[in-house]
C-alpha cells in the first residue's frame, strides 16, 4: 500500500552490486522514484540535467580512488543529498564523508527497514551518523565559523527551553534523547530546533551544533 503520508522524493541508488541495489529498494516504500545505477559514471552520463533530492552511494564506490572523489560528487550534485551505505567503518572515515559533503553514514548492519528514517532525516536537513562520530567531528573541527552581529543578537532572543535544546544538540544528542531530558515531546523538540534555525540563521542541526560548541 502506498504510504500518502510523505511527499514524494527522487532518489538515486548508486551500488556496483546489483542484488543489494534491489535489497535496498525492496525495502523502502514507493514514496521515492527510484533509479539504480552501477557506478557514478554511469549515473552523471544520464542525468547530468536533471540531480535528484536523494542519492545512496556505496562506500566501496570512495575506496582506492581519487580521495577527493565523494568532495567532487557533493560539489556537482550540490542540490541533493549524499548518503553513504556500507559496513561498518572507523569514526574517523565516516567524519572524513561528513567534512566532504556527506549527509551521513549508514551502517549497512543495521536492518534495512531504518533507511527510510535515515532518508527522511538527511532529507529534512539533519544528519545520519551514530551520536559519537557527531561529538568527534564536532571537537575536530578546528575553524570557527563566521558568527554575526545579528547571531549574536538572536542569542538573546532564544528562550531558556531553546537554549536548552541547542547546547543537548551540541552534544551530540538526537531528538529522542533531548525530549527525554527534558519531559518534553519529540514533536517539541523539532518546534524549538525550527525557531532556533529561524531565530539564528542556520540552515541545519550541524551548523547549530558547530555554533554552540564554540559558545562553550
Amino acid at each position: 500500500m502506498k504510504d500518502t503520508t510523505m511527499t514524494q522524493a527522487s532518489l538515486y541508488i548508486v551500488m556496483p552490486d546489483e542484488l543489494s541495489q534491489a535489497d535496498v529498494r525492496n525495502n523502502l516504500p514507493d514514496i521515492y522514484a527510484v533509479s539504480g545505477f552501477s557506478d557514478l559514471d554511469t549515473m552523471f552520463s544520464l542525468t547530468e540535467e536533471n540531480m535528484p533530492q536523494l542519492i545512496i552511494c556505496h562506500q566501496s564506490l570512495f575506496e582506492d580512488a581519487d580521495s577527493d572523489r565523494l568532495s567532487n560528487l557533493t560539489q556537482r550534485c550540490s542540490e541533493s543529498r549524499v548518503l553513504i551505505m556500507g559496513p561498518p567503518r572507523p569514526m574517523t572515515i565516516q567524519i572524513a564523508a561528513l567534512k566532504q559533503g556527506a549527509r551521513g553514514y549508514f551502517n549497512d548492519e543495521l536492518p534495512l527497514t531504518k533507511l527510510h528514517d535515515a532518508l527522511q532525516l538527511i532529507l529534512h536537513g539533519e544528519v545520519w551518523v551514530e551520536r559519537h562520530v557527531i561529538s568527534g567531528l564536532i571537537e575536530e573541527l578546528t575553524h570557527t565559523p563566521t558568527i554575526t552581529d545579528q547571531q549574536k543578537q538572536a542569542l538573546d532572543s532564544l528562550s531558556p527551553k531553546e537554549m536548552e535544546v541547542a547546547k543537548l544538540v551540541s552534544h551530540g544528542a538526537t531528538n529522542k534523547m533531548i525530549a527525554r531530558e527534558m519531559d518534553i515531546t519529540e514533536r517539541t523538540v523539532k518546534a524549538h530546533l525550527t525557531t532556533i534555525f529561524q531565530k539564528m540563521s542556520l540552515p541545519d542541526r550541524l551548523s547549530l551544533a558547530i555554533f554552540f560548541r564554540d559558545l562553550r
